[in-house]
């Protein structure tokens, strides 16, 4: 699909920062140099890691993978080298794509690490034959939280992010639009934001690496004239209460990873005329996005604001507790049928016949159970009521806290551990830890910090500690999250990621 837009638009703009300009020649001319190299080093057919931030030099790297025949695995330059370390092992990663100076302040991460500032300059000019492809073969692999205290593995494949990226009815892809790159490459936004774009002749912008708060967005989405882009709900809301004309060229806004307030998306609409906001909902496990709700007009919003219906090629059941699909208005788990449920988790058959189910109706074809509780509104639209275990959203990262508890009472001063996402602000939580110190321990937090931040990315890491004799518990002897108590957010003792 992609050669097709070389085809078509070769000397269109494919992709661009504040450096540096590509067209499609260029891009495909580049990437299937790089593929060369990477068949040459043993890439094809397999797992290749990619340590990379956001620059041009990624969007090729991530193109030349998939031309080699392999797929990509996203590793996050900011990561701890430790859980670095733990996907590199898990993927069974022999070749890293990175750069000389990521490689050296990260460190060897495998045993075959190939920097793309030597490898591209060298890179033979013929041609490259590209293997032959199927619709379920893996495009990439994605790591996520999990439950057991270890990050998860997702497979998704070349049909998943084609359903996600072209005939999209819930945005308007084209070659007139300009898609802002945005999101970490290990978070899976990413996914939209580059093959929306890449597959549909759009000019793809590349946002400047240190561009991680909403202070210097205007200025980014001004000098590339952005129209379409993602944000975490989060985010979404920080800016509209503290800079709503930065967004003034977005006509095409998409917020998600958390619940969207009502009064901030009918103020985004109401700032700009033609403006429409696109609630997205989707797991990782299904490839992004699985339902979104587009309002265009306030009377779109409605309150709470649903996750909206089904993308093309998705299905969707909402189940009851005893497996029978539940009637309109009936609360129930949200089950994921059609063309974005991926392949699934990497060498856990245990997890993958936990939550990939036969779907209902279809014995052959498998939906992903999501853990979310939902029902289905008058209209038609999915309206999220919560979630049936203890996962949680941050700041659009999916987090386990049992990962983080994991890490917290491996600390010799930390007897027991339970963490929860608590409100910081209005649209905007934080992670709280809650703990029970060994006899005799006192609470460093730096120091803890400091430990933490050696097994877990940035995300993960709780912005307030609270100290208990004890955790509450329920009946049942599990901890009881919805007893413990509401932190004080004073700024000296908030830690930001």
């Amino acid at each position: 699909m992609f050669a097709d837009v070389v085809r078509s638009r070769p000397a269109a703009v494919a992709v661009e920062d504040d450096r540096e300009r590509m067209t499609y020649a260029e891009l495909d001319r580049r990437a299937t140099a790089l593929a060369g190299v990477i068949a040459d080093r043993g890439g094809q057919g397999g797992f290749v890691g990619v340590l990379l931030g956001r620059s041009p030099r990624t969007i090729v790297a991530l193109l030349a993978v998939l031309k080699a025949g392999a797929a990509y695995v996203p590793l996050d330059p900011t990561y701890p080298r430790a859980r670095l370390a733990e996907m590199v092992e898990r993927c069974g990663l022999t070749l890293v794509l990175t750069t000389a100076a990521i490689h050296d302040e990260v460190g060897e991460v495998a045993t075959d690490v190939l920097r793309l500032d030597q490898a591209e300059d060298a890179a033979p000019a013929g041609v490259v034959t590209e293997p032959e492809r199927r619709p379920s073969d893996p495009a990439y692999v994605m790591f996520t939280s999990g439950t057991t205290g270890r990050p998860k593995a997702i497979v998704v494949s070349h049909h998943n992010v084609v359903n996600l990226a072209t005939g999209a009815d819930y945005v308007e892809l084209s070659p007139a639009r300009t898609v802002l790159q945005f999101a970490p490459l290990s978070f899976d936004a990413s996914t939209f934001e580059i093959w929306g774009a890449l597959l549909n002749g759009a000019r793809l912008v590349v946002a400047p690496e240190d561009l991680l708060e909403s202070e210097e967005m205007g200025d980014v989405l001004a000098r590339h004239r952005i129209d379409t882009m993602w944000l975490t709900a989060a985010l979404f809301h920080r800016i509209v209460d503290t800079d709503l004309p930065a967004l003034q060229p977005v006509t095409q806004l998409l917020a998600g990873g958390d619940v969207l307030s009502a009064d901030h998306v009918r103020r985004a609409l109401a700032a700009a005329q033609g403006r429409t906001v696109v609630n997205g909902y989707g797991p990782t496990e299904t490839t992004t996005f699985a339902c979104c709700h587009r309002m265009s007009t306030p009377e779109d919003v409605g309150h709470p604001v649903p996750i909206g219906r089904a993308i093309p090629g998705v299905r969707l059941w909402v189940m009851t507790g005893e497996g029978r699909p539940a009637a309109a208005g009936e609360a129930g788990e949200l089950w994921i049928g059609g063309d974005g449920v991926s392949l699934g988790y990497w060498q856990d058959p245990a997890e993958n016949s936990r939550k990939f189910v036969p779907e209902p109706g279809r014995p052959t074809s498998r939906a992903y159970r999501t853990g979310d509780l939902v029902r289905t509104r008058d209209d038609g639209s999915l309206e999220f009521l919560g979630r049936l275990d203890d996962q949680m959203k941050v700041r659009g990262y999916r987090i386990e806290p049992a990962e983080v508890e994991a890490a917290l009472v491996e600390q010799p001063t930390i007897c027991r551990a339970a963490v929860t996402a608590q409100e910081f602000r209005a649209g905007d939580k934080r992670l709280v830890a809650y703990l029970v110190l060994s006899p005799g321990a006192d609470l460093h937090v730096p120091r803890l910090r400091r430990a933490l931040s050696t097994k877990l990315p940035a995300h993960l890491l709780p912005a307030r500690y609270v100290v208990l004799d004890d955790l509450p518990v329920t009946r049942n002897g599990k901890v009881d999250r919805r007893a413990l108590p509401v932190p004080e957010w004073v700024a000296a003792t908030v830690h930001q990621p």
